[in-house]
């Protein structure tokens, strides 16, 4: 019995010597530290031995990105260059052809004094102010409507007259400032046509006596005259303008006239 026993336990001392050197050898790092006598006919107990492997793993991970846009083509320089240039004030404002139309008060007096009142009048110009000159030309037509004076109202029917006159006409800059270059001067003078129907003239032998046309009348006389113009807009300007228009005709006190127009031009 004791020798069973003892073959027992050498078998079992070789078995775990056998198992500690194949865990050295897979480990690389575990040796045996003990050793275990064997004697004949001794149980020898059995050596435990616990293994502690700690892992440690660390996982860095760095990232980098970098992005470029490049832009290539043609390179382009520009100059911007303001001037700014001082004018005459008259300059400032239309110049060119243009066409007016406008309507106002009518004043008669002279030899028309005494047959008619004040009543009212219609005007159409047509001119040119050439650019870079105050000097420029003008033809006018307007109808006039004067009322018959109480006194001589009497038989007649209300006069018609009407002015043709061709001007020229000069642009004062007398509003070259910079503050008003809106504003302008102007005056005009020329020949005038005149026709007439239904006017009653005075007499220059008895002033008492006036005496009424009863068909058209021709007549040829001057007239002078001025205005004021304001800028309104893109190559429009509006004008207030009167002008005396005479005439003279044999026998007869000379009729003047005296039209007050307010219109537009456009140039």
């Amino acid at each position: 019995m004791t020798r069973i026993g003892s073959k027992f336990g050498i078998a079992a001392a070789l078995t775990l010597g056998v198992f500690s050197t194949a865990a050295a050898q897979t480990t690389g790092t575990a040796r045996p530290t003990t050793t275990v006598g064997v004697s004949k006919g001794e149980v020898v107990a059995p050596v435990v031995r616990v293994d502690t492997v700690t892992v440690v793993r660390r996982d860095t991970v760095w990232q980098f990105r970098r992005d470029t846009v490049t832009v290539t083509g043609p390179t382009m320089t520009r100059w911007d260059t303001v001037t700014v240039l001082e004018t005459p004030g008259w300059l400032n404002r239309g110049s060119g052809g243009y066409f007016g139309l406008g309507a106002g008060s009518y004043y008669p007096s002279g030899g028309m004094g005494a047959g008619q009142i004040p009543g009212y009048a219609f005007q159409m110009n047509l001119g040119i102010d050439p650019a870079g000159s105050p000097l420029g030309a003008r033809i006018t037509a307007q109808l006039a409507r004067p009322d018959e004076s109480s006194a001589f109202a009497t038989g007649r029917a209300r006069p018609t007259i009407m002015n043709f006159t061709g001007d020229l006409k000069l642009r004062l800059p007398f509003f070259s400032s910079s503050r008003f270059p809106q504003f302008g001067l102007y005056g005009v003078g020329g020949l005038a046509y005149v026709r007439y129907n239904g006017v009653a003239l005075e007499r220059t032998d008895n002033k008492a006596i006036v005496e009424t046309n009863s068909s058209y009348t021709d007549s040829f006389g001057y007239n002078a005259g001025g205005g004021l113009t304001m800028g309104i807009g893109h190559k429009r300007e509006l004008f207030l303008e009167a002008r005396m228009i005479n005439w003279n005709k044999a026998t007869y006190e000379s009729a003047h006239q005296l039209p007050i127009i307010l219109g537009v031009n456009w140039y």
